[in-house]
C-alpha cells in the first residue's frame, strides 16, 4: 500500500486536477514536476511512511 501523500503533495495533485479540467496542460505539467521535486528533495513527509 502506498504511503499517504503529505499536505503539499495533495495541494499539487489538486492543482494538477484543476489545471487538467481547465485544459491548461502546461500548468498541469508544472504541478507534476513540482510534486516530484518536492518528493525527491526529502521534504515530503508522506514518503517517509513507506
Amino acid at each position: 500500500m502506498p504511503p499517504t501523500p503529505c499536505h503539499t503533495c495533495q495541494e499539487f495533485t489538486l492543482a494538477e486536477a484543476v489545471a487538467d479540467g481547465e485544459r491548461d496542460w502546461s500548468k498541469a505539467t508544472d504541478c507534476r514536476v513540482l510534486r516530484k521535486r518536492h518528493q525527491e528533495a526529502g521534504e515530503c513527509l508522506g514518503r517517509e511512511a513507506g
